[in-house]
């Protein structure tokens, strides 16, 4: 029974040296103390410090602490990958830095640091520790380039709008809507044609959003003011946008038409318009001959739908030609040659028949013959 005694006392003395022991013994923990930047985007570096906590009651002595980054995390070269320390008191703790580059390719996460420490005398025994840094993208758009079908945008046209929106950025692009508008009356989008889902745009990508406007037909040569406004949410589910101010050009071609051509009195009358969809400038209108100008005329501007009316002299009676310049709001020139036929007047062919006798003449004539009657009926009269 003695004997019985005494193991039971020998067994819980050891228990309790041990615990006593445990007690005493360092215990070690590894957790982040601070992230910079936060959150760090993809492609970045980002300095993490970390503290290696001795939550025990005996201090640790030649503790080996080993960084052990994976994707999409890499040492910056010149850092440390093993340190060691001497000496961590109980219940104290101390800090270490590292700076990591972040993959360009990381999407917006919570990622894994992983760390392992030892007692530099027993390297084969370790705790494996992890910390969690923050990833995340920011989206960045842009306009890489808008095309126009067709090319050139007249008044009265409908007009597929092309637009190319790319993400430059470091973060996607979620549920991204387009949206086209302008402030003039001559920029009309067509039915629905002003709004167009895009969907996701992962950074680095590109997408085309398209657009059914119509142009007035009373719409000038200029550029229209616009605006393209894109609605997204971020990697966060953060409502986002990004406005855009572009122009529509508004070209036009005038073309320069005669309406008619006729002998007025001593001159040579011609009416031209402007049946095109733009200004004409510079107007230089001549009359050609046998290949010699008789006459020219010159207007400074010649708006779509107007008309204008110019005389000529010095021409001769047959075939001829109304030979046209002027330029576009581009400067762009434009010449046109229109055959006419100057033919003579009732009047004009009276008197150069030699033939006939003309209106005028006769009615002279007729005055002539009334005077005479009436002067020889005084005559008979006095003598009677």
């Amino acid at each position: 029974m003695k004997k019985i005694s005494f193991m039971f006392v020998t067994i819980l003395g050891l228990v309790l040296l041990m615990q006593t022991a445990y007690a005493a013994a360092p215990s070690l923990n590894v957790v982040l103390s601070s992230q910079n930047p936060y959150p760090v985007e993809p492609g970045g570096i980002v300095t993490v410090e970390i503290e290696l906590q001795n939550t025990g009651y005996s201090e640790a002595t030649d503790i080996v602490l080993k960084i052990e980054p994976e994707d999409p995390f890499t040492l910056v070269l010149g850092e440390t990958e093993t340190k060691t320390f001497t000496k961590i008191s109980a219940s104290d703790s101390i800090k270490s830095t590292y700076k990591l580059h972040v993959s360009e390719s990381a999407v917006s996460n919570d990622y894994d640091l992983h760390f392992r420490y030892y007692k530099g005398t027993d390297p084969d025994i370790t705790v494996e520790k992890s910390v969690s840094v923050r990833v995340q993208g920011s989206p960045k758009l842009i306009l890489s380039s808008i095309n126009t079908d067709p090319e050139d945008v007249e008044p009265g046209d409908t007009v597929r709008f092309e637009v190319d929106i790319k993400n430059v950025g470091t973060g996607r692009v979620h549920y991204m809507e387009a949206t086209f508008n302008s402030s003039s009356p001559y920029i009309v989008p067509v039915l629905a044609g002003g709004s167009y889902y895009m969907g996701e745009l992962d950074p680095g990508s590109s997408e085309k959003a398209l657009f059914d406007i119509s142009i007035g037909n009373d719409a000038e040569y200029g550029t229209y003011p616009a605006t393209l406004t894109l609605s997204y949410r971020d990697d966060t589910n953060t409502l986002q946008s990004t406005t855009f101010s572009v122009g529509v050009p508004i070209k036009g071609q005038p073309v320069i038409e005669v309406l008619s051509a006729k002998i007025d009195n001593s001159d040579f009358k011609v009416d031209i318009e402007n049946i095109g969809t733009g200004n004409a400038k510079a107007l230089k209108i001549s009359l050609v001959q046998g290949g010699e100008v008789k006459d020219s005329a010159i207007a400074n501007e010649l708006k779509p739908t107007r008309h204008k009316t110019l005389r000529f002299k010095g021409f001769s009676y047959g075939e001829a030609a109304i030979n046209i310049t002027y330029l576009d709001e581009s400067n762009n020139e434009f010449t046109r040659e229109i055959p006419v036929s100057i033919k003579q007047s009732v009047y004009a062919e009276d008197q150069g028949q030699g033939g006939g006798v003309s209106p005028t003449i006769t009615a002279i004539l007729i005055v002539i013959v009334v005077l005479e009657t009436f002067y020889v009926w005084r005559i008979r009269k006095r003598k009677k």
